[in-house]
């Protein structure tokens, strides 16, 4: 498990009391190595230019990359082909947590709601809501839907009294 660059240390320590079995460390850790070949290493939140940069060395290098809640901002972190597997968003309306965008792959991109966590609002593709040669999710669609939800549920709130 790798912890972001950006990590404290007092936050490596609680995930290393919290998780049993495997190494924990810090991009900062790794940076220097020269680690590569088999194995799998899962990147928590990288958020730092150098997080991608070792993500995708290892992943070059032959080591099962997988990157957990991370958000590429540019196209060079990451490429295209790879997949993200697992996310999850907060979508705000209101100044309020109203819904969340989901994946665990292999399932396709779920918006939930966050009063009604089963209620799923809408799924969509890679295809459909990621932005164009990136693996950046454009939220603008899973928060019309969550506003949808929220604006539903006030009305019907509202008639009921």
């Amino acid at each position: 498990l790798i912890i972001s660059s950006s990590a404290s240390r007092s936050f490596i320590d609680k995930v290393q009391k919290k998780v049993k079995g495997v190494t924990i460390c810090s991009v900062k850790d790794i940076a220097s190595s020269s680690s590569s070949g088999s194995g799998v290493c899962v990147f928590l939140t990288p958020s730092s230019k150098t997080d991608y940069q070792e993500a995708r060395k290892l992943a070059e290098g032959g080591c099962s990359t997988v990157i957990v809640n991370g958000l590429f901002k540019d196209q060079k972190s990451v490429p295209q082909e790879a997949t993200m597997a697992y996310f999850l968003k907060p979508l705000t309306y209101n100044s309020q947590v109203a819904g969340f965008l989901v994946r665990s792959y292999p399932s396709q991109w779920t918006v939930v709601d966050a009063s009604e966590q089963s209620a799923v609002l809408g799924t969509f593709s890679d295809k459909q809501i990621l932005v164009p040669r990136t693996n950046t999710p454009d939220l603008r669609e899973g928060v019309r839907l969550v506003q949808k939800s929220a604006d539903e549920k006030a009305i019907r709130a509202r008639s009921m009294q």
